[in-house]
């Protein structure tokens, strides 16, 4: 494309370049579509991830694949309707390890976003089915973190032998394999937590109860 020569401010007598709002959402625009991938550890080659999208998102029109050389991919695809599909879907495994979705933001930051703070699909084996409310959901997942989700599994109840979940937990504490819980009535009861992956610094043997 080509290029015109637009003079800058001078506040302070240092340049300052100011951008123009119109402009800058249009861009924006282009990328609401977009989903930041992240996989801890070793992460897969281009053609690896290539592959991975087109044998397990065959449902969704060929997205555009970006890697960035901070570590991570931007996924592009072609329609809101099926960035959401991948994205609320899940979980997503590639090569033992989980895929971590994250929506694409203009103000997003790699170095504030990851890894502290990671995504993890959470299972919570043979809970009663009295606690599958959507508070009471929140409240059980907000022991580990920040829920963000529940999966379509659960949701729909088509699934009981445990509800699965997406929180949001901090990879640099211990994350428990059980928690306590008290029903209306009083009673207290244990629940186990199971996970589909664990970073490795994490501390497995703790456990909340």
């Amino acid at each position: 494309m080509p290029l015109t020569y637009i003079p800058p401010q001078i506040v302070n007598g240092q340049p300052l370049v100011q951008l123009d709002r119109d402009e800058v959402e249009k861009e924006i625009e282009k990328w609401k579509c977009a989903l930041i991938v992240y996989i801890i550890g070793e992460m897969p080659g281009y053609n690896a991830m290539k592959r991975y999208i087109a044998l397990n998102w065959a449902n969704t029109a060929e997205p555009k694949l970006l890697l960035h050389d901070e570590g991570y991919y931007v996924i592009k695809f072609q329609t809101l309707g099926d960035k959401n599909e991948i994205f609320y879907v899940g979980p997503y495994i590639i090569n033992n390890k989980p895929i971590i979705l994250k929506p694409w933001t203009a103000d997003f930051d790699f170095s504030v976003e990851f890894p502290t703070e990671i995504l993890l699909w959470v299972k919570f084996p043979k809970l009663p089915m009295s606690c599958w409310g959507e508070v009471s959901l929140s409240r059980i997942a907000s022991a580990l973190g920040k829920p963000v989700f529940a999966d379509e599994c659960t949701t729909k109840r088509s699934r009981i032998s445990y509800a699965g979940m997406l929180i949001k937990v901090n990879a640099t504490k211990a994350l428990p394999t059980k928690i306590a819980g008290m029903d209306p009535s009083g009673k207290v009861f244990q629940q186990s937590i199971t996970y589909d992956w664990k970073p490795k610094f994490c501390d497995t043997s703790h456990s909340w109860a």
